[in-house]
Parts: C-alpha cells; structure tokens; sequence
C-alpha cells in the first residue's frame, strides 16, 4: 500500500468517533479511505495529517509492518469476527500471520508453578505441529505459553494492550526481545500508547479472534481470562479448559468453565483431537447456560480483569501465588521469586506457622 493511503488509514481509524465498525461501513459505502476521509472531514475534525504521517515515518524507521485490512497478511481468522481493527502494527516475522492453525493460552498472570510447567509444555508440543500459540505477554501463563513455543523453534504470536514500541510488564523486556527476533509482536494501538485499564479487554479480543481456539488454564471466577472466553464464544471459537483442585479458587472458572461445555485438558493431545486444522468459517456459539447466570459478565472496573496494570508488591502474596494445593519444588519456588534463598525459607516457615502451608516429602510445600 502506497504511503498517503497508509496515512489516510491512520487519520479516519484515529479520528474520535471512528471505531474499526464504522471504519469498515465508511469504507464499504465511499468506496475508499480517501473518500471516507474526506466526507468525514465535512462532518468533524479528522485525526492530524502530520501525525499520521509521523506514525508511517516510525514505523519504517523501526521496522514495524503496518498491515491494513486490504494487506494480503490480514489474518484471515482475525478478519472473522465484528469488529476486527482495520490496521495492525506488526514487528517480527509477518508470514506468521498466514497461518490460520492458531491456539491462544490465557490464564492467571498470578498462576502457580505446576500451571505455568503445563502453559509451557503444551505450548512447546503443540509448536511442534506448526500450531501457533498466541497470547498476551502478560506475567503467568501467557509468559509461560510464549516460551514454550519457543523452545522449539516454533511460532508465536504476542498481542499487545499498549503500542508496540512499549514492553509491559517490563519484565517481559527479555521475551518481548525474542519474540520480535523468532516470532511476532502485534497490536492496533498507535506507537507510544501506554497501558491503559480499557486496553486489556480490547486486546483480548485479538488474541481470541487471531486464533481457532481458546485455552484457559487456572483462571478464577472473576479472572480477566473470561473476558477472552467470551469473546472467543461471541466469536464462535473453540474453549478449552484445565481443570483443577475444587478448593483452589484459581482453577474456579476453569472448573465452571468444563461444566457448561468447555473440552477439558489434561494433555496436549485433548487439543490436537479436536483441533480443526482446515480453514473454517466461524459461527458464534454457547457454552450450555450456566446456573450462576453471570460466568461471562465482567466490568472493567474490576481489579482481577484489569490485573495487567495492577502489580501486587507484597511478597507472601507473590510468594503464596507460586504455590499450588498439589504442591511444588521449593527450590524451584527460588529459582522463580527474585529473593534471595535464605529470605525465601524464612518466610515459608512463617506460613507454616501461620497454617497457609504445609510441608510434603520430597522437599515440596503445598498450600494448606
């Protein structure tokens, strides 16, 4: 695509009022971008040329593909659902975005060490069928998911909830590098965008809409990671569930989740059995309602949805988040808190003492 018609792009999707709906209906009755533009200009005040054209100049200067809805690399699974964004900011290797076999892998960003082993492992065996693993690159299980493929050389997908010249959580810094160097960074937002509460929830709708199916492992009732599932059911995609201990509040939605309908997980060939690896047509669908009524209600007032931009500095919680009622590796739990040794032990016989864990054989905790 030319450089004034990218720019036109830019103006009419950023112009306040256009959203990726109108944008499409603009386009579909004016014929063209620049047309929509310039009847939108009668109207209101368009987006600044010049800052469009500042958003081009950037993007080639950092190597970032701008991909619009007419871009032979528009995914065409993306390209199914309502309200699809008619730009894509794309850093890495955008052949990837031609491979309609597309898992995403959400789950608790405060998810235990057994949960993010099992993101990992999955993801791993299932870039080995050339599947790819898209995710969010939040801390947890989609951190896990990411890694995993790449262990293998495989591909993967990180939708992005800021622009896509800003790493969040920082300390993803390290695999947001190996992404754009082996797979793929996305995002509609324009460059420099921080995060936002409102940005999370819009971007997990790309993150379902970019792939065939939705896989939740360990998410609670009230988690973010229902926000993903229902868009992945308005958008007609497949949900996958791990399930869980019945007392861990973490494996709750999960749980829900596999009675209403889900395809429960326990291992990566549940999904390869019903994974449909041909080019479909999505229809929206239903889990069976469930009894509570409001599974699939969110309100991005809520700080478990919004968890993105929520960072809980206190270290027993971090410390008790790591910890599954199965139990885990205590010198893993080390290798995986950033304290030092001798603080971690200290603070886990503080919560023997306070009965929030218990010791097993083997050198393991559980939560009590």
């Amino acid at each position: 695509m030319n450089r004034e018609k990218l720019i036109s792009y830019i103006q009419l999707i950023n112009t306040q009022g256009i959203g990726p709906i109108n944008f499409r209906r603009l386009l579909a009755r004016f014929g063209s971008v620049e047309k929509a533009l310039a009847e939108v200009s009668q109207k209101r005040e368009i987006f600044s040329y010049k800052k469009a054209e500042e958003e081009v100049m950037t993007a080639e200067i950092k190597h970032v593909h701008l991909i619009t809805l007419e871009d032979e690399y528009y995914p065409y699974n993306l390209k199914q659902i309502e309200d699809f964004p008619p730009i894509l900011y794309a850093l890495g290797n955008v052949e990837l975005l031609k491979n309609d076999n597309a898992l995403a892998v959400v789950g608790s960003r405060k998810a235990s060490l057994s949960a993010q082993r099992l993101s990992t492992q999955i993801s791993s065996e299932l870039a080995l069928r050339d599947i790819v693993i898209v995710s969010g690159m939040a801390k947890g299980i989609d951190a896990a998911a990411h890694k995993g493929a790449l262990l293998e050389n495989g591909n993967t997908i990180a939708v992005l909830g800021t622009g896509i010249d800003v790493v969040y959580p920082r300390e993803n810094e390290e695999i947001y590098k190996k992404i754009t160097e082996k797979g793929l960074i996305l995002s509609e937002y324009p460059f420099h965008t921080k995060p936002q509460t409102t940005n999370f929830p819009r971007r997990n709708r790309l993150v379902s809409g970019l792939s065939k199916g939705v896989l939740v492992i360990e998410a609670g009732l009230h988690s973010g990671s229902l926000i993903t599932v229902h868009q992945a059911l308005e958008q007609g995609r497949d949900v996958y569930a791990v399930p869980g201990a019945p007392y861990d509040d973490r494996c709750a939605g999960c749980n829900l989740l596999i009675k209403e309908g889900a395809i429960l997980v326990e291992k990566t060939k549940d999904i390869l059995d019903n994974f449909n690896f041909t080019q479909v047509k999505f229809a929206p669908r239903k889990l069976k309602e469930p009894e509570t009524g409001n599974l699939f209600e969110y309100s991005l007032d809520n700080s478990e949805n919004n968890s993105d931009i929520s960072e809980n500095k206190d270290e027993y919680s971090e410390l008790l988040s790591l910890i599954s009622e199965s139990g885990e590796d205590i010198d893993d739990i080390i290798r995986n808190i950033n304290l030092p040794a001798e603080t971690v032990m200290r603070m886990v016989v503080e919560l023997e003492l306070e009965n929030k864990v218990i010791r097993l054989p083997g050198n393991k905790i559980a939560k009590a």
